[in-house]
């Protein structure tokens, strides 16, 4: 699970967001991290930057923003270990879908950093707000030349993806990372918790005309590991070779090999020497979670120690086939994905060897109502399979209450009439506020109304429950997932595979 690491240097924040500010501010802070302090300071500056277009109207903006309003509004008073799970994607999703005026977004940020001291998430959203909006030259003499060097150094995946597409940030960002090497603020077990990674992820879907110009800037700093990972993200599978040719490198060509074969899976490129007819578990498993949306279920397959890997092959092979097809949406939600790769594993292991494994796996994802009981893999699996069953159920398309899934585990099958009982009250429009104030009923009345596609009764029911991290929670999730079925502003190509379910704020795409 993402672990936040505070850099060393601290510095006393001086901004306060201008009175009648949204959602107020804690009393007493006086010391921020460097990059909240600078950011901070920005907030009240006098430095004017263009107001982004936000002309995305869909039947689902509405919903959007009032969750994002929620999740903004509550967090106000809560503790720390609350506040810094939330705020920076309701923000940025207010920000795109919402004409907001300069100053307003600048009161939104400030407010939210103050709020959220320690959230890596919400640093970078502001860093990447900023860069894109005013250009790094304009901060950079704000800030004085020291000053800007050092917030570089600690910029997230955002702030990082930002610089690179203005002209000379490639420059920047090399130069710096030449003399400082990156600190990356969040502890994660993937190929892309690192500099090299990091900038290769935060611009996987540009260009390769664009990538070799990150490519040349980091050889001409000294930083071929990077150049070396940029090369190998590119459409052009020979950009590898080329990189290899100049002989940059001074890693053993085995070590470079592997670190570029993480990346080719990536991208969707065969395996740097490959036998034929060879199995390799772990690259088809990387090329085919790269290609699903927000969380892919194959990682938990892949490391349960009580499966083995081999079988895995045939389903990581089955799934890329559905996603390139267009059967599974690559910027949709993760539910057909999951579902998708959990029946053909069912195929191969049996459900009686696969779902007491996958109740063993924490589930560390954003999704759903959290209570005092760890939630697993196989219990999201189950909700999902809920889901799926009973949507026919309370669109109305059958009148007959659905049976139980067959593949779900015994936990569901005892909370299936609670399930049925409160699809019920969905159908029929009776889903009492009174549900919202226990966090199981509201997890599941919430679910039945998304598969309903009554907005309008979810946010009424929504609002209607007590204020807290449950409320808050359900917000986030629901409306990150109905950006989804419109914008999608949050998804990103290869989120999956390089993003370890973080989210990655661009300012830059339509």
């Amino acid at each position: 699970m993402p672990r936040t690491r505070l850099p060393p240097i601290l510095r006393i924040a001086v901004a306060r967001p201008k009175s009648g500010a949204a959602f107020g501010e804690p009393q007493g802070m006086t010391m921020l991290r460097i990059l909240t302090g600078f950011f901070s300071l920005l907030l009240l500056s006098c430095l004017d930057s263009p107001a982004l277009a936000a002309d995305k109207f869909c039947p689902q903006r509405e919903t959007i923003l009032a969750f994002s309003d929620i999740v903004l509004a509550d967090t106000a008073g809560l503790p720390p270990a609350v506040t810094d799970k939330y705020g920076a994607e309701a923000a940025y999703l207010k920000i795109r879908y919402t004409p907001l005026a300069d100053q307003e977004t600048r009161d939104l940020l400030s407010t939210l950093l103050q709020r959220n001291l320690k959230a890596v998430a919400v640093n970078d959203l502001v860093a990447a707000w900023y860069i894109h909006s005013m250009g790094y030259k304009r901060l950079r003499d704000a800030l004085g030349v020291e000053e800007f060097d050092r917030t570089v150094s600690y910029l997230g995946i955002s702030g990082i993806r930002a610089l690179l597409l203005q002209e000379g940030g490639a420059d920047i960002l090399m130069k710096r990372f030449a003399v400082v090497p990156f600190h990356t603020a969040i502890e994660m077990n993937s190929a892309f918790n690192n500099g090299h990674g990091v900038v290769t992820a935060s611009i996987i879907d540009q260009p390769d005309e664009f990538k070799e110009k990150i490519v040349q800037a980091a050889d001409a700093h000294g930083l071929p590991v990077i150049a070396g990972y940029v090369a190998a993200s590119e459409n052009n599978p020979r950009a590898w070779d080329a990189f290899v040719a100049r002989g940059t490198s001074t890693e053993s060509p085995g070590l470079m090999r592997m670190r570029a074969n993480f990346v080719r899976a990536v991208v969707g490129h065969p395996k740097l020497d490959r036998a034929p007819n060879e199995r390799d578990t772990h690259y088809d498993m990387l090329m085919a979670r790269a290609l699903q949306p927000e969380e892919s279920f194959l990682s938990h397959l892949y490391v349960l120690t009580d499966l083995d890997a081999e079988p895995i092959d045939p389903i990581a092979q089955k799934l890329t086939q559905q996603i390139r097809s267009g059967a599974i949406r690559r910027n949709g939600t993760m539910d057909a994905g999951w579902l998708f790769g959990y029946r053909e594993a069912i195929d191969v292991f049996g459900q009686s060897k696969l779902v007491p494994a996958l109740q063993k796996r924490t589930y560390y994802g954003r999704r759903y109502v959290r209570s005092s009981d760890a939630l697993t893999i196989q219990d999201v699996i189950d909700r999902m399979l809920a889901v799926e069953a009973l949507q026919p159920y309370v669109t109305g398309k059958i009148d007959a209450v659905p049976p139980l899934p067959d593949d779900v585990s015994d936990k569901m099958r005892a909370d299936w009439p609670r399930w049925t009982e409160m699809a019920g009250k969905v159908r029929n429009g009776g889903a009492s506020p009174i549900l919202a104030a226990d966090p199981a009923t509201f997890g599941i009345v919430t679910e039945l109304l998304f598969a309903k596609a009554d907005q309008e009764a979810l946010r009424a029911f929504v609002r209607r429950a007590p204020t807290g991290e449950a409320r808050i929670s359900v917000a986030n999730d629901f409306a990150i997932r109905l950006d989804r079925a419109c914008a999608s502003y949050l998804y990103y190509p290869t989120e999956a595979g390089t993003l370890d379910g973080q989210s990655i704020f661009k300012f830059d795409t339509e």
